[in-house]
């Protein structure tokens, strides 16, 4: 593996980044929320380069949301006219031990304006080998797979599995959308970022991450690691 700079906000490091590169797995750093500004530069530099595949980590139901940046990078794919297969999964289970890492850790609670809407958890060891499958075999170009794990979980069902495998009580706090959005630009979360975090779990709480499906399965030829297994591997991020 050779290593090279790479910044998509730099235009002068996507030549030698591109440069004898057949496909791109890409997925966009969620503080740039400017897709025509952040992203368009480098797939047209893509497209320049004749890439003849880019799987993109999208998200769970873009196909119905205009408003997301993941669907306008889909939009922008496909009038490059750049071969591609999109990949929209739900949830990240490691959500839990990046961005809700302190509030598990130090706060022994689950903060987030969920309700009682279930979502269907995926865990990002799964997405990097559907991944894999989807750039290794040709079959999967001009396709979109919606990937979830096997299962559908509200929060109160994580925190009694957390609770479990950390022997102490986890709380889910379900506050109110705008207390959340209060509370996280409080404990130092950007503004930009705390809104897109909001508008996330509100979503979240009008059902939309509950689908399940089976396409994980069928990708990688096993059932997609549960909630339960993900905290057991990850146990000691939370102590």
């Amino acid at each position: 593996m050779e290593v090279v700079p790479f910044n998509f906000m730099d235009e002068k490091t996507f030549d030698e980044a591109l440069r004898d590169v057949d496909k791109v797995f890409l997925v966009r750093p969620p503080q740039l929320a400017n897709p025509k500004k952040d992203m368009k530069p480098f797939l047209r530099a893509a497209e320049a380069h004749k890439i003849s595949q880019i799987v993109f980590v999208s998200l769970m139901g873009v196909e119905k949301n205009p408003f997301v940046p993941h669907r306008k990078i889909e939009k922008m794919i496909k009038e490059f006219h750049i071969p591609y297969t999109f990949l929209r999964p739900s949830f990240f289970m490691q959500n839990l031990h990046t961005t809700h890492l302190d509030d598990i850790k130090l706060r022994d609670e689950l903060y987030m304006p969920a309700g009682k809407a279930k979502t269907s958890f995926i865990d990002t060891r799964d997405i990097a080998t559907a991944a894999a499958v989807c750039l290794c075999e040709d079959t999967h170009i001009g396709k979109s797979y919606t990937l979830t794990g096997s299962e559908a979980l509200d929060y109160y069902e994580v925190e009694r599995i957390l609770s479990v495998e950390l022997g102490r009580k986890i709380a889910y706090k379900n506050p109110g959308t705008i207390e959340f959005r209060r509370t996280l630009i409080a404990r130092g979360t950007e503004p930009t970022f705390a809104n897109i975090m909001m508008m996330l779990y509100l979503a979240t709480k009008l059902g939309t991450a509950s689908k399940v499906t089976n396409d994980m399965e069928e990708l990688i030829g096993r059932k997609p690691i549960t909630m339960k297994q993900y905290a057991e591997d990850y146990r000691e991020m939370w102590i």
